[in-house]
Order: structure tokens, then C-alpha cells, then sequence
């Protein structure tokens, strides 16, 4: 069971690194509505992932901080 959530967590975070730095990079030429939804999409990622390394023992703390870090940084381009 662990290994199957590391493997999950790893993926979320694969596809959050992904997502957030095309959004950091594309954000001035998006549109509005383009930037809401991505931006969401990213947020809705990061809850995942936090549910899912608080359900982990032990949980990845290091990650769970890049986590919140990373959901801050998005809050305030909104």
C-alpha cells in the first residue's frame, strides 16, 4: 500500500511541476478565464497531493512544505 501511494504521490507532483511552471511561464498572455481555470486546476492538484502525503506515514514533510509553498505563490498572482 505505501509504495502504491508514493507512486501516486510522485505523479500528482510530476504532473503539479509540470502544470505550474507552464502557468508561471504562459500567465501574461493568458486569458482571464484560462488563468482562473489553470490556476484552479494547479490549486486542486496540490489539495490531492496534500490529502494524499498527510495519509502517508511516514508523511513526506519536506514535499507537503514545497506543497503549500508552491499553493501561496499561486494565490497571490490571482
Amino acid at each position: 500500500m505505501h509504495s502504491e501511494q508514493v507512486s501516486a504521490l510522485n505523479k500528482i507532483l510530476s504532473i503539479i511541476d509540470k502544470k505550474a511552471a507552464e502557468y508561471k511561464q504562459e500567465y501574461m498572455r493568458l486569458p482571464q478565464s484560462k488563468r482562473f481555470a489553470n490556476r484552479k486546476l494547479i490549486l486542486d492538484l496540490i489539495d490531492d497531493a496534500t490529502q494524499l502525503g498527510n495519509a502517508m506515514k511516514p508523511a513526506p514533510r519536506e514535499a507537503l512544505e514545497d506543497l503549500k509553498r508552491l499553493a501561496e505563490q499561486l494565490n497571490r498572482l490571482a
